[in-house]
């Protein structure tokens, strides 16, 4: 049953010579095959770190062989595009997401400085996000609107407080915990010591998710969680959609909820109408890594070779 229910699920993204007829499917049977995403010359470690809602863009980072600190990297459909030197080769930049117009969020590091900074990235350039001089910021994630989630924390100490940079520099902080992302209408998901919390920025009205704890991600509205059952999913209203069978690591989900992402036990899963499937490739998505799943049915990840070298990468049913 496994190969004819891939094929119906995932026909819309196969692209026309590699589903030229039955014959040449019997020869090779189809399975899950990775394309490298392309990176610059030189590159000695990669990895990505996240995607757009509409996964037209994912963002992710380098190593350059004596180039220094890491180096941003946007993919547009595939596409590579270096981000913009942050001004010195002792600062690391980290992506961590990327909304749909390409805003790009995450942290950076300077190295030698103690100091770690959010940062929201538009239009070729940085803008450090509102941080007390005592504090180290990172960024989480970015909503389409451009307003940015991410922790804040005193200098010397591990307490970490959720904060939301919106769009217009204002400065909001909540709960401490983790932040996991933030909706286009600001709901703001977030992790703490007892459970995940949706919160109204705008209001502060609370919603609890009981039981939600990490590893968790925010995809398409809607939160996926580690549980001992499975990966839950939740709405941002607090309703329990499902429980994802035997799930440890989410990934994300389709816009239409038909198929979740994620990883049991590092193997690279599928669930379709509650029907778990492993994913059938020699070169498995690390669970290290960013993982996603586009609406068209393509998988986003990086993959790591038996030499410890990483490869971010999209597999592709059937190539």
């Amino acid at each position: 049953m496994r190969r004819p229910v891939f094929g119906v699920l995932f026909c819309g993204l196969l692209f026309a010579t590699a589903v030229a007829g039955p014959q040449s499917a019997a020869a090779d049977p189809c399975r899950w095959i990775p394309h490298d995403l392309p990176l610059p010359a030189d590159a000695t470690y990669s990895a990505t770190r996240g995607s757009s809602e509409s996964t037209r863009f994912v963002v992710g980072e380098t190593r350059i062989t004596g180039g220094g600190a890491e180096k941003g990297l946007i993919w547009d459909n595939g596409s590579l595009t270096q981000m913009a030197s942050p001004g010195s080769s002792n600062i690391a930049i980290h992506p961590k997401d990327v909304n749909n117009s390409a805003v790009v969020v995450g942290g950076r590091d300077h190295w030698g400085q103690d100091s770690l900074r959010a940062f929201r990235y538009r239009n070729g350039s940085y803008e450090l996000l509102d941080t007390p001089a005592t504090h180290h910021s990172w960024a989480r994630a970015v909503n389409n609107l451009g307003d940015v989630v991410g922790e804040m924390w005193q200098k010397g100490s591990d307490t970490r407080q959720v904060v939301v940079w919106l769009n217009d520099g204002t400065r909001r902080e909540f709960l401490p915990g983790q932040a996991v992302g933030i909706s286009d209408d600001r709901k703001l998901v977030q992790v703490t010591a007892s459970s995940a919390v949706v919160i109204d920025v705008a209001s502060g009205q609370r919603t609890e998710l009981p039981g939600g704890r990490t590893p968790a991600v925010f995809d398409n509205d809607r939160l996926l969680h580690f549980s001992w059952g499975g990966l839950m999913e939740w709405t941002t209203a607090g309703q329990h959609v499902a429980t994802w069978e035997g799930g440890t690591e989410p990934y994300g989900r389709t816009s239409s909820g038909h198929v979740v992402f994620g990883a049991v036990m590092g193997t690279a899963t599928l669930w379709q109408w509650g029907i778990r499937y492993s994913v059938d490739s020699a070169k498995q998505p690390d669970v290290r890594y960013y993982g996603d799943i586009s609406d068209e049915g393509a998988l986003i990840g990086t993959y790591v070779d038996p030499d410890g070298s990483s490869h971010p990468a999209r597999w592709f049913w059937c190539g």
